[in-house]
């Protein structure tokens, strides 16, 4: 049986009701719902890095360059939050809309 491909827009999809979740735990106990908030992250980093990993040698599109950027921004405000040198829970939200806005928009 042939592998079926899990498409990015489902990918940022269920992370988004993840961090719904995570939103609503949040209200009835906030320590479990920050570490729930961030390993909402963690399905959408690993797919987007093994995404640049398995496509090194492909030329980027603009949009993938855009989405790159987005990547570093977006882990580099996670790592930033865990160390507590900065609170930008909704500049995460912000850099995930914007790459749901890439995806969504992106011409086939």
């Amino acid at each position: 049986m042939a592998s079926q491909k899990i498409s990015e827009r489902k990918v940022l999809l269920y992370t988004i009701l993840f961090l719904v979740f995570a939103g609503l735990v949040r209200l009835a106990n906030y320590r479990v719902g920050i570490v729930l908030f961030y390993l909402g992250f963690v399905p959408f980093l690993f797919y987007r890095i093994n995404y640049y990993l398995t496509h090194r040698s492909k030329p980027k599109e603009k949009e993938d360059k855009y989405r790159l950027y987005l990547l570093v921004g977006l882990v580099i405000t996670i790592v930033l939050n865990i160390l507590g040198w900065q609170e930008a829970d909704f500049f995460l939200l912000f850099l995930l809309m914007v790459d749901f806005l890439l995806v969504i928009n992106k011409k086939w």
